[in-house]
């Protein structure tokens, strides 16, 4: 997509009307309407708090919602008490609602950001999550502060969460990308980052914007892309990451296939990277501690167990055209052994994503499919360890999961050699 379809006249002429910046935010929406209100009021409060004497501006793509998300964005009013807030600023606070056009998908709004971004020369941006209704002022400072202060390239959010809350990212995303890039980052598929100047224009440079990676896996595509190209990278503390109830979320089977096969692609793309890191160093932490606490989840691993050795015996032939056959032989002995509960151990879950990974990138078959059959192994596997894990404390939930990281990160020289293959098994 040319940079003129991405900047429409309009918009063009609202950000010749701005001028240089100091600071952007972002915000990325469709049909965010009732939440987008009181983000838009964070972020001009902190624009006051923070940044009285910056010039700030706030940049919505909007993805062509049908609910009047666009009119609130721009006709949003100071509250009072951010009314008291901007009578402190010594700039102008500028506020831009905009479409894009193309596919539909988070890439596109934030390549038509990163652009606006780039054209007004910001120094910092930071992206926020419209659905988020927990957002402060002090969110957007966290991601700002490291840029601007500390010459950060990436910051990447660290929210309040409990051990069990967020499976897939726990169980699969987290350990995975962990063993992989070498980097420890808690929330490698957060929709909220900030960045430098710097870091934006080489992502637009990048060819990810034109392919499915940028409409379904954008998030995890610049976290590692941040991790892979040296750019000075760190976590940011941020607090509880709060949603309304009855919002519309995909179906979990596509939200899993989108998400895996966007994590499988990453892991492609930045090969050349990962093969040669070894072991996993913490990233930076920048921030004083959290001091919040997050209730455990309402879960139940039975429930997502049972249907594991029915589904495992209807995917026999699949799953033998993607696993190893000692790991199929040793998923079939779990299921045989799981009459009253199942037992999806470590080193065999770490095989059986190694595998698939694997198997993707040769695509011993339709790739979909591949992401596809990984799912009632996946619910196997988090069942397995919320039911072992659901009743302990928080701190023996962390150990488990960190002796899961361990167990990719004990794994991978073994995926390196296969990965290296030039042919296939």
């Amino acid at each position: 997509m040319a940079q003129d379809s991405l900047i429409s006249d309009e918009l063009l002429r609202q950000l010749m009307a701005v001028g240089e910046v100091d600071v952007l935010v972002g915000l990325p929406t469709l049909n965010n309407a009732s939440t987008v209100a009181g983000v838009i009021r964070s972020v001009h409060r902190a624009f006051a708090r923070y940044f009285p004497r910056d010039r700030t501006v706030l940049i919505n793509s909007d993805g062509g919602s049908t609910d009047g998300t666009p009119d609130l964005v721009r006709d949003e009013s100071a509250g009072e008490g951010e009314t008291v807030a901007t009578s402190y600023s010594l700039r102008t606070m500028h506020r831009i609602s905009t479409p894009y056009h193309g596919l539909p998908g988070k890439g596109n709004a934030l390549r038509q950001i990163m652009t606006a971004a780039d054209l007004t020369q910001a120094r910092a941006v930071a992206v926020l999550d419209p659905d988020v209704t927990s957002v402060e002022p002090e969110w957007i400072a966290a991601l700002i502060r490291p840029v601007t202060e500390q010459a950060y390239d990436y910051v990447a959010p660290m929210y309040c969460r409990h051990p069990l809350d967020g499976p897939l990212v726990t169980q699969l995303i987290r350990p995975l990308t962990r063993a992989a890039y070498g980097w420890q980052v808690r929330e490698p598929v957060a929709p909220e980052f900030g960045c430098s100047g710097r870091f934006l224009s080489h992502c637009l440079e990048q060819d990810v914007w034109e392919r499915d990676l940028a409409r379904y896996g954008i998030d995890l595509w610049v976290t590692g892309e941040a991790l892979a190209r040296g750019f000075r990278c760190c976590q940011a503390m941020l607090g509880l990451q709060e949603r309304p109830a009855g919002v519309y979320r995909p179906v979990f089977a596509e939200i899993f296939e989108q998400v895996i096969g966007s994590t499988f692609e990453c892991l492609e793309c930045h090969a050349p990277y990962w093969l040669e890191r070894r072991l996993s160093e913490m990233l930076p932490i920048v921030g004083a501690p959290l001091q919040t606490s997050a209730e455990a989840p309402d879960v139940d691993g039975t429930r997502l167990t049972q249907s594991f050795c029915q589904d495992l015996r209807n995917l026999q032939a699949v799953l033998a055209s993607i696993l190893e056959p000692d790991t199929l032989t040793a998923l079939n002995a779990v299921a045989q052994a799981a009459a009253e509960r199942l037992e999806y151990p470590d080193e065999l879950w770490v095989s059986t994503v190694y595998d698939f990974l694997l198997a993707y990138k040769r695509a011993t078959m339709s790739r979909e499919h591949i992401t596809r059959a990984l799912i009632p192994l996946y619910l196997g596997r988090a069942g397995s360890f919320l039911t072992q894990y659901g009743a302990r404390d928080a701190g023996a939930i962390d150990a488990g999961l960190e002796a899961l990281s361990l167990q990719f990160e004990r794994s991978k020289p073994d995926l390196v050699e296969r990965w290296n293959r030039t042919n296939p098994r």
